[in-house]
């Protein structure tokens, strides 16, 4: 993983930057690099023998995850995403069909929590996180609504690894929290990469 960007030291700074830097690409060329993150992440062991795959449902510029979900079943994986609710809190919630996606917060669908079965993660568990910025010790920059922050301290089974483009891939971030939670990988089109000895399956 190379040609990294000149980061900011404030995180509010950095994460303006590098948003804006992703804003720019145009949807060809997200579903172009999403394409080979998909398929990076694919060819992983953790993927493969992964029971159930914890991902976000991508919107707007973000790494996309959304029109891989057929995939995932066709895998015969088992799909789970997050419903957010009050208190910076997030419950993942078990995904048969796209057509479930039908509520929307902060722009982006989410199944009705009435309808749904919720799910925690096990050992062989593979969460697919969303981020604005990561380095190459695996903080991350979220968009700064800490739901994974919170729900990482609370959950410990699963490997953690970031979905995001190059262009977000810092050397350092700077002002890390101890409440922030940093990832065990990450994967963008350029490859991907683990962290202090990575996860169990790889």
């Amino acid at each position: 993983m190379e040609h990294f960007l000149r980061e900011e030291k404030n995180k509010k700074l950095l994460r303006k930057q590098i948003l804006s830097k992703r804003d720019q690409l145009c949807q060809e060329s997200i579903l172009q690099k999403s394409v080979e993150i998909w398929k990076n992440l694919t060819q992983t062991t953790i993927y493969q023998k992964a029971d159930i795959i914890f991902t976000y449902v991508s919107a707007k510029t973000e790494a996309q995850t959304l029109p891989f979900f057929e995939k995932m079943w066709e895998n015969n994986k088992k799909i789970a995403v997050p419903i957010t609710e009050s208190n910076r809190n997030m419950t993942f919630v078990i995904l048969n069909d796209k057509k479930e996606l039908t509520e929307i917060k902060w722009g982006i669908p989410e199944p009705k929590k009435e309808n749904s079965i919720a799910i925690t993660p096990t050992e062989k568990s593979l969460f697919l996180v969303p981020a604005v910025a990561m380095d190459i010790k695996g903080n991350r920059i979220g968009y700064g609504g800490g739901y994974y922050d919170t729900y990482f301290q609370k959950q410990k089974k699963g490997c953690k690894i970031g979905y995001l483009f190059q262009l977000q891939v810092v050397k350092h971030i700077y002002d890390v929290e101890q409440t922030d939670i940093a990832l065990d990988g990450m994967v963008t089109e350029s490859g991907i990469c683990f962290f202090r000895g990575g996860c169990k399956y790889e």
